[in-house]
Order: C-alpha cells, then structure tokens, then sequence
C-alpha cells in the first residue's frame, strides 16, 4: 500500500457532530443523515482524522453487512481533499477491522472513490442495482486474513 500522511485518528466524540455535519454536505441537507451520524459516533463506530487539533474528516466501520466489516461513509473536509485524508481513514479502519473480510461500496458514477478504493487495497466484488435509479452501486472488497486473495471483477 502506498504511504499516506501521518494523521492522529481517534474516535468520534459528540463534541465533533458539528464538525462532522460541516464537513458531509449530505447531512447538510438531510436531517436523516444527522441522525445516522448521532448513531455512529454513540456506537463509536465513527473515527475521526485530526492533524494540529483539527478535523479533517471521518470514517465509519460496521459489522452489519453478512458479519463483515463494512465502510458506509468516508467524509474528508473540502479544503483537505486530495491530500491523503480519505486513504490514510481507510486504511486506518483496515487495521482496526475485527473481521477477515472488509467492504465499502460506492456508486458507478463515483470514479474518485473507485479510484481510492483501489489505491486503499479493495477490488470490485460485486454490484447492486436499484438503489439510486441509473446509478448502480458497486462493492469493493478486502481481504485482511483469509489467506487467500480473491480474484477482482472486470471493471
């Protein structure tokens, strides 16, 4: 895996929910989000990216999806894109996976994410239709100790 900056991760606090609501433009606009992020920080399954005290971004880990690990949601500040933030949370939350297997998903007309992905160590596993008409969404996995590497899908 590539090197990535050198980012203090911790979990998320709900001091941060203002913080975190600022940096998802989504939850922005949906009160539903908000309430999905007071979910994840309570459950501390969100964990935080701060570097000189503040906050660059987050990511969540889950164990919902078959037993698995599963990464819902990678959130990175817009003035901090494209600086390693998003790699550096994924590969931080590969680490701290409890699980063998390690998925995300994102939507086909997301070509940056897919692009991280790969960069982070997933490959495509798969695809679900139906969930935004016209944009289906394609799942990545990771292999972090079954012994075997799995054979990636044509993209």
């Amino acid at each position: 895996m590539p090197a990535v900056p050198d980012f203090v991760f911790r979990p998320a606090l709900d001091a941060d929910l203002p913080q975190l609501y600022a940096c998802d433009p989504y939850a922005q606009e949906h009160e539903s989000r908000r309430s999905e992020l007071r979910r994840m920080v309570e459950q501390s399954s969100c964990i935080v990216a701060v570097e000189g005290g503040l906050l660059l971004g987050f990511a969540v880990l889950e164990y919902h999806f078959f037993g698995c690990g599963f990464i819902p949601l990678v959130c990175v500040t817009p003035a901090h894109r494209g600086k390693g933030v998003a790699l550096a949370l994924l590969i931080e939350l590969a680490h701290r996976c409890v699980t063998p297997k390690l998925f995300t998903s994102t939507n086909a007309s997301n070509a940056s994410a897919q692009s991280l992905f790969v960069r982070a160590g997933f490959m495509r596993s798969g695809i679900v239709e139906n969930l935004d008409p016209g944009d289906p969404e394609l799942i990545y996995f990771q292999d972090l100790g079954s012994g075997k590497a799995q054979q990636p899908l044509d993209p």
